[in-house]
């Protein structure tokens, strides 16, 4: 059968702004983590290559009515447990009767982004640990209308998909609580999905930027290394929301004062910082970050 070597572009912020269970027994949306390997795919198809650039084989071809998966490598890293947990994916797709390839990306995907795609592959990175190789078939007859035609297959064939899981961002900050007394700046409320309020008090803005750290993290420091993030940012007169990513994928600090960049550059993971940036006008906006993931630096590299 054929083989292909992933040929995997570099992740570049730009695309992505802008997806086994650990020792800590995870949840998924509550429930307990229960992976459902598939040992007749792991016989059925070979996978080798470096962590990142998968090269597949297809030993027999793959013919299966539903949706299976086999965790080829088990990796020890921070699980996915929420369908909106973004992780940072090398995903290659063979066809799994021919061992054609046909696509190789690299870039952030939670569960929900990639069950989009692909149906099924949601349930297929339910509990998924970061440095686990998980590869995936998906009936032909479950893609949507006519992909099983253009890529080749029949009524019967799957499309096979190889997820190397290079790194999982948290789904919100989940830092301790750290007690700010200052006077006349805004508090921030959370709904339980991490989605931050922000309550302006009735005072003029501060002439002088502020920093506070709401949520101190205990994860990896993020230092010169490429944040993920997601932001609000509310302006302090018109109490209106000028801008938020809690209804997208993870982004970098681009686009952002000059400030939160560095105030996030020393943060931790899992920190909620609350920077004010006061305009000339007399003015200010209110930003509330979450950091939730560093870009690993091989990865930024390439």
């Amino acid at each position: 059968m054929r083989k292909t070597t992933a040929a995997l572009s570099a992740l570049a912020l730009t695309a992505i702004a802008l997806t086994g269970c650990s020792a800590a027994t995870p949840a998924f949306d509550g429930s307990a983590c229960d992976r459902d390997s598939s040992a007749a795919l792991e016989a059925s198809v070979k996978v080798t290559g470096e962590f990142g650039s998968p090269e597949v084989s297809v030993e027999t071809p793959v013919r299966s009515g539903d949706l299976s998966y086999a965790d080829l490598i088990v990796g020890d890293g921070r699980a996915i447990t929420d369908g909106r947990q973004e992780a940072i994916l090398a995903r290659v797709l063979v066809n799994g009767t021919t061992g054609e390839p046909i696509d190789a990306q690299l870039r952030l995907w939670s569960p929900e982004s990639a069950g989009a795609e692909l149906p099924g592959v949601d349930k297929a990175l339910e509990c998924a640990t970061a440095g686990s190789r998980i590869v995936v078939a998906i009936p032909g007859s479950d893609l949507p209308e006519g992909v099983a035609d253009q890529i080749g297959l029949d009524a019967k064939g799957n499309l096979l998909a190889v997820y190397d899981v290079h790194y999982a961002t948290l789904d919100k900050a989940d830092g301790s609580d750290v007690f700010n007394d200052a006077p006349g700046l805004p508090s921030v409320v959370r709904a339980p999905d991490g989605r931050p309020g922000v309550i302006i008090p009735d005072t003029a803005a501060p002439k002088k930027a502020v920093t506070e750290t709401l949520l101190r993290g205990e994860h990896e420091k993020v230092g010169d290394g490429t944040a993920l993030i997601r932001s609000t940012s509310v302006g302090w007169s018109d109490r209106t929301v000028e801008q938020t990513t809690w209804d997208g994928t993870l982004t970098g600090t681009d686009g952002l004062s000059a400030e939160v960049a560095d105030a996030v550059s020393k943060a931790r993971v899992g920190s909620q910082l609350m920077i004010v940036v006061p305009s000339e006008a007399g003015d200010a906006t209110v930003h509330v970050v979450d950091v939730l993931g560093v870009v690993p630096e091989e990865l930024t590299a390439q």
